[in-house]
């Protein structure tokens, strides 16, 4: 336990400083423990029995001998933290992104009020009717005066700790408490309370009307914005801690200008869930309809609609859960509250590494396990390059889970301990350890490196997200690459960042809401098409295969083929017959690809890969046909020039392993990866041709590169060689 943990951390240097001795006694430590309990440690979680389970764990170990139990209420709270807002938010009103449509609003009255909203703000600009002296710093600052008061009160005695009891209830519901806290609450339920004509109208008017005279809004309001603090557990850092975040009375006093508050956790510790925050169909009706839950997604769209008339009960739960995701991601994605990481597919842990962050007092640190993509990922990009530009970024220890840390994550999982520091301690150099298997291969100095905020933008100039490198080896090979090879694509630089004059784009067809353009075999034999090939036919019409990522290697566009639902390799027969063609899954009807495609052929890398496998980079051509979604696609100003053949090369995949972060390779991931410019591979073209033309299909390519004979023969040793 986290909290237990810090407070024996923290009441043994306590008992220390006070005994000045390195081992205080058991006594001097129970003391010290207890204090230290009662006055230090903080906590928060959604769970109210995770809530009453800590309180009783803490308990259990500041037991004194004589000594009734501390009082915790006012410091481990119940609530979603990341569903809350700030005083900087409240400052700057209702912004115009709360009137979204949830699963169940009326679009137009929906509409209606947004319109609303944005007259109301435009009147009051440059009033500066949105003061932080008159309502929530006011309000903030009596209530952590009176828990000052609380705090002070002697706890030797039942008795005592039942008069800070009683108090502390009194608090709560005094008019400065109950007024910051509705306040808050009114600006969060505005999001996502239900916006049909009849329900109570929660504008910028009325939320400003909720923080500074609560008791002049309506009964209905009152009941909404309750009804909504109820059902998604808003919790606000300054109103549950306001002896912690103190609201200055003017904005730019604020220490933490973004959130607007000054002060903070000195220590912020945690391990918070790795969830999407999204809503999942086939999730959702696993267990509650599972004949819904395993139709593709066209076709099980169709039957959750039917729901409606054939089981009412199902559906209506099935838009109450819909609407309640829906608007737990507006909370975060639209509110503001997440500037860096409320961003694309949210995820619970890379939201709560920004909160605590923003919790942290400017001497403070944040101690945190999340999943290593926090440094890698895209969505997470901008939170990690803000750490690294403000110098806040002190440690990143990434770890494997193959040994079982962690036993119902995936062995293959990656997670790391992260470290940050507040503004008035900047570090300069971070430190890196990547690939770890315990705690041990921390003090490994071969595995252990820094990196300066000049590196990260050296090796990622477009993200500013990090590196994994194995070794501290490793880490100098690649730097010495990447002052001599520009990166493939420096979106930095518009007018020479894009040597190859690449445009890229994921897939042709998304495997799931395109999966009503998808026919089978069956399918298609029924209706009356002749397969030719790998091609149906049927008069002048034409279906085409569609060609998944596991269907490619390098200089291979035959590498498996299906048999049914089943894939296999090709065999070495195959392969040496130019006129054998891989089969796929399913089949688009040509048309559709000829609208979506551009050039005479596909190019394009495995979505799908793992920096621990052979190789990691797996990149083709392949002919004009169907591509899904795992197949990342990209095109040449220049057909008859193509980066593919240096991006199979071992140098290119060794630079490749050290950028990928988890098993996605992604467009902006590949975008930073250095590649020799086109001038520097005159005369390979050769080389190209006779490993990629193996095949009467891929004429099209030989003929770009300029070659109209027949294909070249599959010969290994020969190929082999020629790579």
């Amino acid at each position: 336990h986290f909290l237990i943990a810090a407070a024996h951390r923290i009441a043994h240097r306590l008992a220390a400083v006070r005994s000045q001795e390195d081992e205080p006694s058991p006594g001097d430590l129970r003391v010290a423990l207890r204090e230290v309990i009662g006055r230090c440690i903080y906590g928060v979680d959604v769970n109210p029995m995770a809530v009453e389970l800590c309180k009783v764990s803490l308990w259990m170990e500041a037991t004194q001998p004589g000594m009734p139990l501390s009082f915790l209420d006012h410091r481990v709270v119940c609530g979603n933290s990341l569903l809350g807002t700030t005083p900087a938010l409240l400052a700057d009103g209702l912004p115009d992104a709360a009137f979204a449509v949830l699963e169940g609003d009326d679009k137009k009255h929906v509409a209606s009020l947004k319109r609303t909203n944005k007259s109301e703000r435009k009147q009051i600009e440059g009033q500066g009717l949105f003061d932080f002296g008159g309502g929530v710093g006011s309000d903030t600052k009596a209530v952590a005066k009176e828990l000052a008061v609380i705090d002070a009160m002697p706890d030797r005695t039942a008795q005592q700790v039942a008069a800070k009891e009683a108090a502390y209830a009194d608090l709560r519901v005094s008019q400065h408490a109950e007024r910051a806290r509705f306040g808050a609450d009114a600006w969060c339920a505005a999001f996502v309370a239900p916006k049909q004509p009849e329900d109570p109208i929660l504008t910028d008017k009325e939320v400003r009307l909720c923080r500074d005279h609560p008791d002049r809004a309506s009964v209905e309001v009152h009941d909404v914005v309750r009804r909504m603090k109820q059902q998604y557990n808003f919790l606000h850092l300054h109103v549950a801690f306001p002896d912690v975040f103190e609201v200055p009375d003017n904005p730019d006093d604020a220490a933490n200008e973004r959130c607007g508050w000054s002060g903070g956790f000195d220590a912020v510790l945690g391990n918070p869930p790795w969830d999407k925050v999204e809503f999942s169909e086939t999730e959702y009706f696993a267990s509650r309809d599972p004949n819904v839950a395993s139709l593709p997604g066209a076709k099980r769209k169709t039957a959750i609609t039917h729901l409606a008339a054939d089981d009412p009960l199902l559906h209506e739960a099935y838009r109450a859960a819909l609407r309640q995701t829906g608007g737990e991601r507006t909370l975060m994605a639209s509110t503001g509250r997440f500037p860096l990481c409320g961003l694309g597919r949210i995820n619970t842990y890379a939201v709560f590494a920004e909160l605590m962050s923003g919790a942290m007092s400017a001497g403070g640190r944040v101690g945190v396990v999340v999943p290593t993509g926090i440094a890698t990922d895209d969505t997470t990009k901008l939170f990690f390059g803000d750490l690294v530009d403000r110098k806040a970024l002190v440690s990143l220890f990434d770890f494997e889970n193959r040994n079982g840390v962690f036993p119902g994550v995936h062995r293959s999982y990656k997670f790391c301990l992260l470290t940050l520091s507040g503004h008035d301690r900047p570090v300069d150099e971070a430190e890196f350890v990547f690939f770890a298997l315990e705690v041990a291969d921390l003090t490994d100095v071969g595995k252990r490196f820094t990196l300066t905020p000049d590196d990260f933008a050296l090796l990622n100039p477009n993200t500013r997200t990090c590196p994994v490198f194995r070794t501290r080896r490793d880490a100098e090979i690649t730097k010495a690459v990447y002052r001599r090879v520009p990166v493939l694509v420096n979106e930095a630089d518009p007018e020479h960042g894009n040597p190859w004059g690449l445009s890229f784009r994921q897939g042709l067809f998304n495997m799931t809401s395109d999966s009503g353009l998808f026919k089978t075999r069956d399918d298609l034999e029924v209706d009356g098409w002749t397969l030719q090939g790998n091609h149906f036919v049927r008069g002048d019409e034409r279906f085409l295969p569609l060609c998944e990522a596991k269907m490619i290697h390098h200089f291979d566009h035959r590498w498996a083929t299906h048999e049914g639902l089943d894939v296999r390799k090709l065999t070495l027969d195959e392969k040496q017959d130019p006129t054998f063609v891989a089969l796929p899954r399913y089949w688009v009807v040509e048309e559709e690809i000829s609208k979506r495609a551009e050039g005479r052929y596909l190019a394009g890398w495995r979505k799908i890969c793992r920096s621990t496998d052979e190789r990691t980079f797996i990149s083709t051509s392949i002919p004009l046909v169907g591509a899904g979604d795992n197949l990342l696609l990209y095109w040449t100003e220049d057909p008859s020039s193509t980066p593919y053949p240096v991006m199979s090369s071992f140098v290119f995949d060794f630079i490749a392993r050290q950028k990928l972060g988890g098993s996605n390779f992604q467009y902006f991931t590949a975008k930073q990866l250095p590649l020799v410019p086109a001038e520097h591979l005159e005369g390979t073209e050769p080389w190209t041709e006779e490993l990629t033309y193996t095949a009467w299909d891929m004429s099209e390519f030989a003929a770009d590169l300029g070659f109209h004979g027949p294909p070249f023969r599959w010969d290994v040793e020969r190929r082999a060689l020629l790579r």
